[in-house]
């Protein structure tokens, strides 16, 4: 399924920044994770699978919301 973001409403546009920002911010702190993590490595790997979590779910309700949204024909 291809997920144009035009043919998505504004609160479907949202779920689908929100899970691309949460994405990026745990790839962010699992390339960061050796400088960051050494004292506190238990709360970096539980933030980072949070986020990716998060990034799941924000991207599969924008892919529900595009699922219900008409598509715009030429």
């Amino acid at each position: 399924m291809r997920l144009a973001r035009r043919n998505l409403t504004p609160k479907g546009r949202r779920f689908l920044v929100s899970g691309s920002l949460c994405l990026s911010a745990s790839l962010i702190l699992s390339i960061f994770d050796k400088d960051l993590g050494l004292q506190h490595a238990a709360l970096y790997d539980a933030l980072r699978g949070f986020l990716l979590g998060l990034a799941i779910v924000f991207n599969f309700a924008a892919m529900r919301l595009a699922r219900n949204c008409p598509q715009n024909q030429p």
